[in-house]
């Protein structure tokens, strides 16, 4: 019977850059069908066994990564060798503290062997979460979390406002006692509506993820995510 055999080594230090999982020369890390592996909030999921061949790391760093002139949250992971190949879920897990302005609307950001950043919808309705599943071969050098297209950076929260219900199938109110400017957007950061109704019918559109951007008199913006099911 063949036996299959790694070494994972996972430090962690009081420093900025807090973890690393290292791979010696001459081993390899299997990560079965369906399995997990958790790289201090970076969950890998593939849908076939993947290995990660020896000699490799994954490090996370607490440092913000510039991306088309935007700040990603203060969390990103880089390898010492790009991981080719990948298929499977991706699940980026983010805190209060990480998220250095960018709102929960954020993106998925994924470095190629060419270091180039492409950029993925989150599949996700859950804060704190961005996911998604690669169906199509992946490389990976880094991954972080950024703005979405199309939206502002910042989110400085107008007081009191929320929308329900989310998910929704027809309308959504927006829940407001001042004038609102309300703007849509499709996960392609096109502008899909623009009102200063707090009633809006969302019927017609298709299924999946929208991004509901409130603005108010003094230009005090907050994003949502929303879904239509």
């Amino acid at each position: 019977m063949k036996k299959n055999f790694f070494l994972l080594m996972i430090i962690f230090t009081s420093t900025l850059s807090a973890q690393v999982v290292n791979i010696a020369d001459g081993n390899s890390i299997t990560v079965s069908a369906g399995a997990t592996l958790d790289i201090s909030g970076l969950e890998l999921t593939p849908d076939a066994d993947y290995s990660i061949v020896g000699e490799n790391s994954v490090t996370k760093e607490s440092t913000v990564v510039t991306i088309d002139g935007n700040e990603s949250m203060s969390k990103n992971y880089t390898t010492g060798v790009s991981l080719e190949g990948y298929t499977g879920d991706v699940v980026f897990n983010y805190s209060d503290e990480e998220m250095n302005g960018v709102t929960h609307t954020a993106s998925l950001y994924v470095m190629n062997s060419d270091s180039e950043w492409i950029q993925y919808e989150d599949e996700d309705s859950a804060d704190y979460t961005i996911s998604y599943s690669f169906t199509d071969p992946t490389q990976m050098k880094a991954i972080t979390a950024g703005v979405q297209a199309g939206l502002s950076t910042i989110e400085t929260q107008i007081p009191t406002i929320r929308i329900y219900p989310n998910p929704s199938s027809s309308i959504v109110n927006i829940d407001h006692t001042e004038d609102l400017e309300i703007i849509l957007f499709n996960i392609l950061g096109q502008q899909i509506l623009k009102t200063n109704s707090k009633i809006i019918d969302i019927s017609a559109l298709n299924n999946g993820t929208y991004f509901l951007v409130a603005k108010d008199s003094n230009n005090t913006i907050t994003n949502f995510k929303l879904i239509k099911k």
